[in-house]
């Protein structure tokens, strides 16, 4: 049986604990597209393949991005021994890119201060709109309720269709008493939930002081774009890299001198960005077609 929990550990540090055993968790992004089927995997090999791999990779839990997977996904994850970190998909209407995604990249203690009852700034003015996701995230919560590899619930990301994460946190806490809930992944920060949850793409990684667990619910998105497999010719990344030893060099350092000298500060969980790449974003450690694993052997 698996327990999924956040407790203190000896030095009062707040950390994810599996059976209540303290756990770090190294996480990678996966926002489930393929070229020929986009949300659906070609085969059920395809999606043993992906998680087989991460696990060889060294990563011991998937952030499943904005998407349901299929059945036979969590099941292959759980057979396999892989943590899911699930999102709800979002909703709502345009959103403003200065609001949600500009400023708080920019100025990221900002984002803390703006609530997210202010329904117009989040695309969120539709009151149908917001019943209709709120029932559709519980109906999410019930159908997956009995998948043992489910560890975290995550109802918003980044402030894309956000609204009242307060109250939505306790109706997803009284619809499933056994996991942690990662309320706000990235930024608009309402102070509830079991964690403290960031997304640092340009800023030196650090740790973020508070009472909840902290976590770096994105970081990396490291390009490299592979000739002939990929989909387009335009490239999105955090930081370009032109061939996959400047790539793998650059993620060792990034994860050896950056990411895990922040365990012993408080750090208990980090998402790397992302699995595969995803059209114009090259930023995968796979290609999109899966046949070119861009991470090289260590020197």
């Amino acid at each position: 049986m698996r327990i999924f929990t956040v407790e203190a550990d000896e030095k009062g540090m707040m950390r994810f604990c599996l059976n209540h055993a303290p756990l770090f968790l190294h996480g990678v992004l996966d926002q489930g597209y393929w070229p020929d089927g986009l949300y659906t995997a070609p085969s059920d090999q395809a999606l043993v393949y992906d998680i087989q791999t991460m696990k060889e990779l060294g990563f011991n839990m998937i952030r499943k991005h904005i998407k349901i997977e299929a059945a036979r996904w969590y099941y292959h994850c759980d057979r396999l021994g892989m943590i899911v970190w699930q999102d709800m998909v979002s909703g709502g209407s345009s959103y403003s890119l200065p609001l949600v995604c500009y400023l708080p990249t920019l100025v990221p203690d900002i984002s803390g201060h703006l609530k997210d009852n202010k329904y117009n700034l989040f695309g969120r003015s539709s009151k149908k709109g917001r019943e209709e996701w709120t029932k559709e995230c519980l109906d999410t919560v019930d159908y997956l309720y009995n998948v043992p590899s489910i560890a975290v619930w995550v109802p918003f990301n980044e402030g894309w269709g956000q609204f009242d994460a307060n109250r939505i946190t306790q109706l997803i806490r009284k619809r499933d008493k056994t996991r942690p809930i990662d309320q706000t992944s990235g930024w608009f920060d309402q102070g509830g939930g079991d964690f403290k949850s960031v997304h640092n793409y340009f800023r030196k990684l650090d740790v973020v002081k508070d009472p909840r667990a902290f976590v770096l619910s994105e970081y990396g998105g490291y390009a490299c774009r592979i000739e002939g497999h990929s989909s387009v010719e335009r490239i999105y990344g955090y930081k370009k890299f032109s061939t996959t030893e400047e790539f793998s060099a650059a993620y060792r350092r990034l994860l050896d001198k950056d990411l895990k000298p922040l365990i012993q500060k408080g750090l208990c969980g980090a998402v790397y960005t992302q699995l595969s790449d995803v059209e114009e974003e090259v930023n995968g450690l796979l290609t999109y077609d899966r046949k070119v694993c861009k991470l090289t052997p260590k020197p």
